[in-house]
């Protein structure tokens, strides 16, 4: 038994840690933009990826991999017709996106569901610190339709992942990932108020998308989302609406947090913070018995997807 234990030991200790090039993606913010990045844990530099990217549902409609803060050195495109040399310079290095006529193993292209995308650097010697990071984003692609599912391959008969000693075959892990539409907590809907105001959500988006309109009590007059001892509308919120009180929408938007005093979402007259507002404040004010959530009666505001929280 002991010569066994030795034996894993000694293998353990000889065979090399487990590395790999992933290939990570995610979302960008808000948007139907998608970052496509990798990590090299191998030994060797990554001289180029070919990659196929396909979406479950709509299209990739965009692609750039010449914008800030993605890495340069991968700016050689072997699959874009597009490149351009005037006398030995570079003029156009073309597209990441490869021409689905120049080779059978290629996705459709831009307005389809999947793209081929080769990339390449260029460097010498191979593995110097002029060579690629070990890490970077490759590039941002841009989908018609969320939800969506994201998978990333390698297109092996297009090379897939090559090192700078192409003689090694990299592992290559891809997890994909999903982009999903980002839901607004107001959906909106009361009238104008006065004519010509714009609506609840139009005001929402305007002033910013303020997560207080969307606390579940901020109708009653819970301006701050928070219990101030036993109590959700108290001092605080008096103090918030008396800073913002009849002021117009510039000097309203010069108090921290000022529109969140406005309580039904409407101006009366020129005014966002108002008598409407302190009526609505002292209705609930001191009540040690929670307000009720602003989608049930007396429905003010809303409607609503889901409630925000400080």
């Amino acid at each position: 038994m002991r010569k066994v234990i030795l034996i894993l030991a000694v293998v353990l200790f000889t065979v090399p840690a487990w590395a790999a090039v992933t290939i990570n993606c995610a979302q960008v913010g808000t948007t139907n933009d998608c970052i496509v990045s990798y990590i090299n844990g191998e030994a060797k530099k990554v001289r180029a990826f070919a990659l196929d990217i396909t979406v479950s549902s709509g299209t990739i409609t965009a692609v750039d991999a010449n914008i800030a803060d993605y890495d340069p050195n991968y700016n050689i495109y072997p699959g874009s017709n597009g490149i351009k040399i005037v006398e030995g310079e570079v003029t156009d290095y073309g597209t990441a996106v490869a021409d689905p006529n120049d080779h059978p193993d290629t996705q459709p292209g831009i307005g389809y569901s999947a793209i081929t995308v080769e990339m390449g650097a260029l460097y010498s010697p191979p593995d110097d610190a002029n060579g690629p990071p070990n890490s970077g984003n490759l590039l941002r692609f841009t989908v018609s339709t969320l939800p969506c599912t994201v998978t990333i391959a390698e297109n092996e008969s297009r090379g897939g992942v090559v090192l700078t000693d192409p003689n090694l075959d990299p592992t290559v892990v891809a997890p994909g990932c999903e982009l999903q539409p980002v839901q607004e907590c107001l959906i909106g809907g009361n009238a104008d108020f006065p004519p010509g105001s714009g609506s609840e959500k139009a005001a929402w988006l305007a002033w910013g998308s303020p997560d207080c309109w969307c606390y579940c009590r901020q109708c009653r007059g819970d301006a701050d989302g928070k219990k101030t001892g036993p109590f959700w509308v108290t001092l605080p919120d008096l103090t918030l609406l008396a800073a913002g009180f009849g002021k117009t929408d510039a000097p309203l938007a010069l108090v921290p947090n000022g529109i969140c005093a406005d309580f039904d979402h409407k101006k009366t007259g020129p005014f966002r913070v108002t008598l409407p507002d302190l009526t609505i404040l002292a209705t609930y004010f001191g009540n040690v018995a929670a307000p009720p959530n602003c989608n049930l009666a007396p429905v003010i505001t809303g409607p609503y997807n889901f409630w925000t929280s400080p």
